[in-house]
């Protein structure tokens, strides 16, 4: 049986450490699944078509988001066995922060739309998908997205505006249920950061037991290298600063990166 993994985010919940065990550990897992990251998705086009409709919401945007992701199956070497793991939170939609009215009402179109792609690729062969969600607790959650927009955008709201533009979305655990209730026949998990941070491989986890390799390969498996570590506050709040200045786009954005770079020197003890 072909056993299928689809990692559907949700932003800001652990996806680069996931991704960063995915990646680390690729040679014990290409024998047993081809490993679909963000590098491929991005690069391919797909998941732009998956944020534009999340945007848009049309019959043709989801076509076109569909049309990718059968032409993109393709081009994967599944060989006899191999099943499938694909970790892409930008599957589930445009981050929320970047897409207020929406939020994530998309995911479980999109979601759909990847199990249809993935059965017609395996066209009379026996296909286990499983899709999972790793969900974040609301204040943590909507903290990191602002700190992210601070980082990456003119982003000029102090967080309880931020927080309070946000009140509307729903929780990410509606997503997780919505997503369960479109496809009855696919089996949909999740687990909580919080609770991923205290355990061997972080959120990686996961995976590592969905991989369910034999003992003596599982001991090689290695934790994720690479997190995203949240900036202090007295960094986060001359971010906000420098994005209400009056600095031109070349020059905030050569001023954050300088803060940014400083602050992660620190945290990484450099300095």
């Amino acid at each position: 049986m072909r056993r299928v993994l689809l990692h559907l985010g949700l932003h800001k919940t652990g996806t680069t450490a996931a991704q960063s065990f995915l990646y680390e550990n690729r040679e014990l897992i290409w024998p047993h699944f081809a490993l679909v990251l963000p590098y491929r998705t991005r690069n391919s086009g797909l998941s732009r078509a998956a944020t534009s409709h999340s945007v848009y919401g049309t019959v043709g945007t989801l076509s076109e988001f569909g049309t990718q992701m059968h032409a993109f199956l393709d081009t994967l070497d599944f060989g006899d066995k191999r099943g499938l793991i694909i970790s892409e939170e930008n599957f589930a939609g445009l981050r929320p922060s970047r897409n207020i009215e929406q939020g994530y009402a998309a995911a479980p179109e999109l979601a759909a739309c990847m199990v249809d792609a993935i059965r017609h690729r395996f066209t009379g062969q026996d296909v286990e998908i499983t899709i999972y969600l790793s969900l974040r607790q609301r204040g943590g959650w909507l903290r990191s997205l602002w700190a992210h927009d601070l980082e990456r955008i003119r982003q000029v709201q102090d967080f309880e505006t931020f927080r309070s533009n946000m009140d509307h979305l729903p929780a990410l655990e509606d997503t997780l249920n919505q997503i369960r209730d479109r496809l009855p026949s696919v089996t949909v998990t999740s687990e909580w950061l919080e609770e991923l941070q205290l355990r061997r491989y972080g959120p990686g986890t996961p995976f590592a037991e969905f991989l369910d390799l034999p003992r003596d390969k599982a001991k090689g498996l290695v934790p994720p290298t690479r997190v995203n570590n949240r900036l202090p506050e007295d960094v986060l709040t001359l971010l906000l600063d420098l994005n209400r200045s009056r600095l031109d786009e070349a020059a905030l954005v050569e001023q954050k990166a300088a803060v940014i770079d400083r602050a992660k020197d620190v945290l990484i003890g450099t300095t």
